[in-house]
């Protein structure tokens, strides 16, 4: 009889330890389900630009409005793509080098930038430089580093941010094939279409491109 009841106590053991067991998994299931959609979560701007999910998006358009694409113009240097705007009667900027040679410019490209903005603090070289074409900030700092005899920046006379707020733009995604040299007159672009045999060994590194249509 004693026998009996040890048996059915660890029956009971072990039937508890199943149901336990069930629990803890359903549990662990549950827990990975939420952290997969808090991690898959994420604002409008980054799927559109970070990681693979860009090269799939290739090709899309979509409508935004300046303020939506701030963010994308910030992010444009670290994450070393480039930003094309179409359909401006004035460039975000001008150019002038120290043979006195001006460049109109409508892209936001680190290949190019690189040379211009300030080599001694890049992080703030960036900031200053960005605040100054987007909302025609012009702090203590841009007239030292951008208003030289070497290196001239000239702004034009409506920031970027006053003559788009409130407009609709066209954002296209791709990517292209810059050559060997920085001239982005020398890039490549390319159709993602393209096999790789037909694009010569020196374009092959793909780099992203964002471009903003203003009608």
């Amino acid at each position: 009889m004693e026998n009996a009841v040890e048996a059915l106590k660890i029956a009971g053991s072990v039937l508890l330890f199943v149901m336990a067991l069930s629990v803890s998994i359903v549990a662990f299931g549950q827990a990975r389900q939420t952290s997969d959609v808090i991690l898959d979560y994420r604002d409008r701007e980054t799927e559109y630009i970070n990681g693979d999910y860009y090269y799939e998006a290739t090709g899309l358009e979509r409508t935004v409005s300046f303020e939506t694409i701030i963010p994308s113009i910030f992010r444009a240097y670290s994450e070393q793509y480039k930003i094309v705007f179409e359909g401006l009667t004035e460039p975000i900027y001008t150019y002038k080098n120290a043979r006195n040679e001006k460049e109109d410019r409508y892209i936001i490209d680190l290949d190019y930038d690189a040379n211009i903005i300030n080599s001694n603090d890049r992080a703030q070289g960036y900031t200053t430089f960005l605040n100054a074409i987007i909302y025609g900030i012009k702090e203590e700092r841009f007239s030292t580093w951008y208003e030289t005899p070497s290196k001239e920046v000239i702004l034009p006379a409506q920031s970027l941010y006053d003559r788009l707020k409130g407009k609709q733009i066209k954002e296209y995604l791709g990517v292209y094939y810059p050559s060997e040299t920085a001239d982005e007159n020398d890039t490549t672009t390319i159709d993602t279409n393209t096999t790789q045999d037909e694009v010569p060994e020196s374009n092959k590194q793909e780099k992203r491109i964002i471009t903003y249509k203003i009608t």
